[in-house]
Order: C-alpha cells, then sequence, then structure tokens
C-alpha cells in the first residue's frame, strides 16, 4: 500500500498493491493448504459423527476456512469481504 499525507497532513491512500493470498504465505513456509484442508475435513467428518456438529455447521465451518485460505494477508476491498460473507451463510 502507498501512503502519503495532503497539504492538511491528512492519510492519502495512493495505491493498494495486490499482497499474497493466506495460501501462497503457507506455502512460503512450506505448509501445503491441501493437506491442512484434508486434515480439517477429517476432523470436521468426526465432529458430525459425534453430534458435536450438524451437517448444515461443517459445511460452513469448511467454506470458512477455504475462503481464509484464499483470502489475502493484507487489506482485501471491502466488498470482496461482503460478498464472501454472503456466499458462506448460503
Amino acid at each position: 500500500m502507498h501512503v502519503s499525507l495532503d497539504e492538511n497532513d491528512a492519510v492519502v491512500l495512493d495505491a493498494v498493491i495486490k499482497g499474497d493470498t493466506v495460501r501462497e504465505v503457507l506455502d512460503y513456509v512450506e505448509f501445503d493448504a491441501k493437506v491442512l484442508t484434508a486434515k480439517l475435513r477429517l476432523d470436521v467428518e468426526a465432529a458430525v459423527r459425534s453430534g458435536r456438529l450438524d451437517y448444515e455447521e461443517s459445511g460452513r465451518l469448511l467454506r470458512f476456512y477455504e475462503a481464509g485460505l484464499n483470502g489475502y494477508t493484507y487489506l482485501e476491498e471491502r466488498t470482496q469481504s461482503i460478498n464472501e460473507r454472503s456466499r458462506l451463510k448460503a
């Protein structure tokens, strides 16, 4: 992000530069997002079998996790975040 001050010393956002996704950052530190997702899926399935989660909750949790992996580690546009939340509720 490029930030400057205007003539009144107010902060001006000059440019927002695309950052890395969480999935990419995990890869940098040698974590495999596919493996992490598979492990979570197994735990979620076990939680459903034991009655700690129902099917709807398990689906929301897995969609939320996937959205988080595909999200950015930096600022995102507000409309994108709202759209993601809407999809997670469905």
